[in-house]
């Protein structure tokens, strides 16, 4: 049935989404030269706000639970989450812009996409070639040494690519590890993810209707006196635990 009517409502959300990239991509501009950095992040938050309200178009439900965690202001943060797809960036950009959220993504998102890539010109996004592990790791440096002096979150993934069937991967150490070496004293932020996976089961055509997205800030890690792979493990087991919990490991 969710498929079913997923025909029907799916050119409404392609043709809204398609939309507010655009609009937002001239609005980024505009307000990069008036204002500079600040108009520019403030026009991000206002496309991942409205990009999250699409899902609404098809019927569908967001939930972002903060589980009663305070996340610490004034320290160094790296926020860790499982990836479905990429309807899970917009709620954490648009729910951590407190805190100033730059993703590690892939390269491939760098060029040729409305609003997304201006983003990744002026936003500080970190693009890495997965194919290229030195350039990766050149990459990651960067951001950690931004991470020790800036007042910015970092947002990785480090599943490495995307769950498509929902299941929770193996958190790959690479990344994480080589931010938390460089950068000890961070906070680690789990966030669970679930359920993003089902808007791109069968691509973008359709999809489906009424599915609930859930978003769980999980407690966190503080990582002095830590090592950096039970950190890692940790993340992960958080992450499994409020799936399983949620009922949506699968």
């Amino acid at each position: 049935m969710r498929k079913a009517i997923g025909y029907l409502l799916t050119p409404l959300y392609l043709l809204c989404f398609g939309l507010n990239l655009v609009v937002f991509d001239l609005f980024q501009r505009i307000a990069y030269a008036l204002t500079g950095y600040a108009g520019q992040q403030q026009m991000v938050y206002n496309l991942n706000w409205v990009a999250m309200r699409c899902i609404h178009l098809l019927g569908g439900s967001l939930k972002w639970d903060w589980n009663d965690v305070d996340v610490p202001v004034g320290r160094k943060l790296i926020f860790v989450a499982n990836h479905q797809s990429m309807n899970d960036i917009p709620p954490m950009i648009w729910f951590l812009r407190r805190y100033k959220p730059i993703f590690i993504a892939k390269k491939e998102l760098a060029k040729g996409i409305p609003s997304i890539s201006y983003n990744y010109k002026c936003g500080g996004a970190i693009a890495i070639d997965r194919k290229d592990g030195a350039q990766a790791r050149t990459a990651i440096m960067g951001l950690a040494k931004r991470l020790k002096t800036d007042n910015i979150g970092v947002c990785i993934f480090p599943e490495g690519t995307r769950a498509r069937d929902g299941q929770l991967k193996k958190f790959q150490a690479g990344g994480l590890k080589t931010l938390l070496t460089e950068v000890p004293d961070a906070v680690i932020v789990p966030i669970a993810i679930a359920n993003s996976w089902k808007l791109v089961r069968y691509g973008f055509w359709p999809v489906p209707a009424a599915i609930r997205l859930k978003f769980s800030v999980l407690p966190y890690i503080d990582g002095r006196n830590t090592t950096a792979e039970q950190i890692i493990e940790e993340a992960h087991q958080r992450i499994a635990t409020q799936l399983a919990k949620d009922g949506f490991s699968s």
